[in-house]
Order: C-alpha cells, then structure tokens, then sequence
C-alpha cells in the first residue's frame, strides 16, 4: 500500500512538472567544443531523465555481475543451514524415540552442515548415550563447558552421568556449578537438596530445602515433613557421635516440626529415657500413640516407668491404651503388661480380642509367642506352648521399619534405606509375606479357646474367628489306640512303655467329641494343641493331672504368680474381679 501511495505521488508530480514546463517555455543555449545547441527547456529535462536511468541501469548491471560470485556462496551457505537444522530437528526427535541409530545418523549429518558447534554438541551427546558411549558423551558434555551459552547444559549431562555411575561426591560438585549459574532452576535445587543429605551434608540439605520451598519446587506440606526428617537425621548423627545433648534437642525440634513423624518420637522418648527424663519420655508416648501405636512405643513406655510394679504398670499401660482403644497395638501392650502382672484372665481375653481385630488373618508372632507364654505360666503345659512357639515360626512377621521401596526390613529408623538407599522411605508396617505355609480349613487355637470359653460360661466375649494356620497330625499321640476317657469324655493316654523319641513332637491331649457336636466337626477337623482345663478337685488334691493321670515330670512342676505385697493383692483382686474365669478346656 505504501509503494502505491509513492508512485501516485510521483506521478503526480511528474505530471505537475510537466504541466508547469508547458506553461512556461524558454530555450536553453549550449556553446560546446565549437558547437551550439539552444534546445526547449522541457527537452533538456527529458533529456537529463533518460541519462540518470541509463547510468543506473549500468551501474546495476555492473554490479550484477561483479557480485555473482558471493551471491551464490550465500545461496548455497543458506542452503546447507536449512539441511543442516532440518537434520538437528530429526536427530532430537530420534532422541527421544529412542532410535541410537537414527539418532547418530542425523548428528553426523548436522555437525557436517552446521558450522556452529554448540548447536550439535548436545545432539552428538546424547545420540553417544543412546548408543552406550558414555566416554564419547563425557567428552561432548565437557565441550559444551567450553562454550558460554552450553556450559549449563553439559553441566546438567555430566551430572546425570555421574548420578548413573553412583558418584554422588562427584555429582555434588556439578549441581552446586550449576546452582550458582541459576539458583532458581527447580531440577538444581531438588538435586542439590538430595545429593546434599545422601553425602551426609544435612545442613547444605536444610539450605536446599529452604530454597526449594521458597520457589515452589516442593509443596509446603512436603518440604516440612521433609525438614523434619533432615534434623532427625542430625540427632541421629549426634547421638551415634555421643553428643546426647544435643540429640535429644535436635529430636524435639523435629517432632515439633512433624509430630505425626513416628521415628521422631521414638527417638525422642529413647533419648529421654537414656537421660532419665522418664515424665518426658512417657509424655512423648502418649502423644504419639493416638496416631501412631508401635511396639517400640510400648516397650520405652515400660522403661519410662523402671520403679513401676507389674500391677501399677498395668495402670499405666490402661491409660495409655484408652488414648487408641481399638487398635491391636494397645491389646497388645495390655496383654504383655496383664502377663507380667500374673492376670492370666486379662491377659488372655485382649489377646482374644486381637483375633477378631485381625479378622482373616492369621495371628502374628508376637501374639503366638504370648499365647505360649501364658499357656506354660497359668497351666504349665509346656506341649501347648511349644505348640504356639510353633506356629510362631509360621505366622506373619511382626510389624517392624519397612522400606516403602525395596520391602527391606530394618532393626531401626534410619534417613536412608540401608538396601536400596531411598530417602526417607522406612515406615512402620507388617513386612510382606512371600508365600503362605498354611493349610486350608485348618482351625485357630486361640478362636478355640474364646468359643469354649462361652459355651462354658453361657456368653461370648470374643467371636470365634477361623484363621489359616498350619494343620497338627490327625492323630495326636494322646489319641493313640488304648486311650481311655475319664468322667468329662477327655481322653487319657495310658502310660508309655518306653520314653519318646526326641525328634517326635509332643502335643497336648485333645479332648474326646461329644455326640452333639459331632455332626458338625467332621474327623479332618483336628485343632491345634489347646490348654488344659483346671483339674478337678479330687484330682488336685491327689496331685493327678488335669486328666485323672498323673503329670509327666516335664510339666508337673506348679507355675505361681509372682508374689505380691498387701496392697498389690488388694488391687489384683479388684482387677480380676472383672475378669472372666479362667478359660479351660472343653469337654470336647
């Protein structure tokens, strides 16, 4: 639009000039080398038109020609840029299709028609990775140092490389380059943060993660948790340097920080307990057990109370377990406590309740190995114990510090996974079970024992639970031909000609069917090794087994409660005033 508007005006003057000339004629009069010319005004400006057109026709044409040469340089420079960007473009998306082959094909193509070298350098490198040449792809990165506008990508690609290798000291150093290149890039400041708490540079770590939360990098909720596991890691370092101080403060601040971090409150209460701050360990346990109830938790609360009797230690367990009724860890420390004070009958109905927490599943370890504990310290049947000791060896593991990454196992917390090296990723959980031992249709022992306990008693406390566990012999040795039966239908054993053999397992008797039930168990259902009932009072006193027979002498010594002061028995008394009797064997 503008060149017509420029050509309109000119026309126009021209026009006008013209028009102008017409209307005032004159002559000029030339006198040169010997001639004269008086020519009309309006000739002698066409005249002097056509001349300047002529020269700068001529001048063009001149020039043309004089400049053909570069003309076609630049032409065929020009060219060889455009082939040479096309085959960058392919090369990047071979890269990223994964194709080494391509990838190499299209970079040798661009670094032979691009005179530019930072604009293949890193084409080149990571077509040398693609193809497995790490010393290729070391020696493209360390080029791209060279040049000012690259050295922040080849810094970016040596570190990856050294990340890949494992040399976390070595890559330490290529992300604190790059982080004073641009402090505020997101990938520099969560690398920095990592790598800093991997090589045990916490404080650099925290520095990091201030930074990282300041540029949004990291949700606050996450960068606070993750502070939080940084300074429990500091305590933990000055703890194992035996700056105990300074650990125990560390591990307030952490909790402080996080105080649904688990590991912080045990640490926290271990260090007061180390430092016979007992009030203060016991109020850390109490804080965290409404979240977060653990076996550890429980055992530093008992250490928390050194000089508490076993009674005055089932008080201090009931207040606690009232901060988390229903979770299994609180029957759990209940049931222990009970066991230590010698309340077999509370003891063995918060167990019972652990069945039905636990629904399907089978119970765990521990909860065998206090079974077996109370079986052999309220009847002294050690066959019935070993029996649970047993099944102890087959049941789920106990709740422990778990890798969320690796299922690693740890004895303790630690920062970072002692097998795969993840950060922060140890939680306290079940492990995971590689495979099942257990038999289907096999019944649980302590689902049993609850069952008998309400059909003997007219109530159910605890609802009998069926759980896969591993299934006993058919025939229990007890149960052998030439058994008899006293007046409550359980069977008994006649004496043994000769001892038994040492490798052969030695059950408990199992109780004779009565004829009610026995359209309901059939034959294949055996249960587990159960306690023996109290025996009858004529039997005590002749000192007879539960059975009528006499005990063998490898459970006939008596097994006592712990003796207890006036007060103590007073107060055992009222407790088990509550309990339910004592659960025994059925008549079946």
């Amino acid at each position: 639009m503008r060149r017509v508007i420029v050509f309109v005006a000119l026309a126009a003057l021209a026009v006008l000039a013209a028009f102008w000339l017409a209307e005032h004629p004159g002559r000029v009069s030339i006198e040169w080398l010997g001639y004269q010319m008086e020519p009309p005004i309006g000739m002698l400006v066409l005249a002097g038109v056509l001349l300047s057109v002529a020269v700068i026709i001529l001048y063009r044409i001149i020039t043309l020609i004089l400049g053909t040469p570069g003309t076609i340089g630049r032409a065929l420079s020009a060219s060889r840029r455009r082939r040479g960007f096309r085959a960058l473009s392919q090369g990047m998306v071979a890269v990223a299709a994964g194709d080494a082959q391509e990838a190499a094909r299209w970079s040798r193509k661009a670094d032979s028609l691009l005179e530019d070298p930072p604009l293949t350098l890193l084409l080149s490198a990571q077509a040398a990775q693609l193809n497995g040449d790490e010393l290729a792809a070391e020696k493209y990165f360390n080029a791209m140092l060279e040049k000012p506008e690259t050295r922040f990508l080849g810094l970016r690609g040596l570190l990856m490389q050294a990340l890949r290798k494992g040399d976390d000291q070595r890559a330490l150093g290529y992300v604190r380059e790059a982080h004073a290149m641009r402090p505020k890039t997101p990938w520099v400041v969560t690398n920095l943060f990592e790598l800093s708490e991997r090589t045990g540079d916490y404080d650099g770590a925290a520095a990091a993660l201030k930074q990282a939360a300041k540029i949004k990098a990291l949700p606050k909720p996450e960068a606070d948790h993750k502070g939080a596991v940084i300074t429990l890691a500091k305590a933990e370092k000055a703890c194992a340097e035996g700056r105990r101080d300074e650990a125990l403060s560390l591990s307030r601040t952490a909790q402080k920080a996080d105080p649904a971090l688990l590991a912080a409150a045990v640490l926290h209460a271990r260090l007061a307990v180390d430092s016979e701050r007992f009030r203060e360990a016991a109020k850390v346990v109490e804080r965290i057990w409404a979240r977060s109830p653990s076996a550890e938790l429980a055992a530093l609360y008992r250490q928390a109370a050194p000089a508490a009797k076993p009674l005055e230690q089932v008080k201090r367990f009931t207040k606690l377990a009232a901060l988390n009724p229903n979770h299994r860890e609180s029957h759990l420390a209940l049931a222990e406590a009970n066991l230590d004070a010698g309340l077999w009958g509370e003891a063995r109905r918060h167990l019972g309740i652990l069945v039905t927490l636990e629904g399907e599943d089978p119970a765990r370890a521990h909860v065998c190995r206090l079974m077996a504990r109370l079986e052999e310290s309220e009847h002294g049947d050690i066959a019935a114990a070993r029996a649970w000791l047993e099944r102890a060896g087959e049941a789920p593991r106990d709740p422990a510090w778990v890798c969320n990454t690796c299922g690693a196992v740890a004895a303790r917390w630690s920062v970072d996974c002692g097998a795969c090296g993840s950060f922060d990723s140890l939680a306290w959980g079940a492990p995971r079970r590689v495979g099942s031992l257990t038999a289907p249709g096999a019944g649980s022992a302590l689902a049993q024992i609850t069952a008998k306990q309400g059909a003997r008693t007219g109530e159910s406390r605890v609802a009998p639970v069926t759980m896969p566990l591993a299934k006993l012999p058919d025939q229990p040795p007890d149960r052998q031909e030439g058994g008899e039966q006293d007046k409550t239908g359980a069977v008994v054993a006649k004496p043994a000609a000769a001892p038994p053999q040492p490798a052969q397992p030695q059950t408990s008797p199992v109780p004779a069917k009565p004829a009610a039930a026995s359209a309901e168990i059939g034959p294949s259902d055996v249960k587990p090794a159960l306690p023996k009932p109290p025996a009858p009072a004529a039997a005590q006193a002749g000192g007879l087994g539960p059975n009528g027979q006499e005990p063998p002498a490898s459970t006939s010594r008596a097994v006592e409660r712990p003796e207890l002061g006036d007060e103590d028995a007073e107060e055992a008394a009222a407790v088990e005033g509550s309990v339910p009797p004592r659960i025994e064997r059925d008549p079946r």
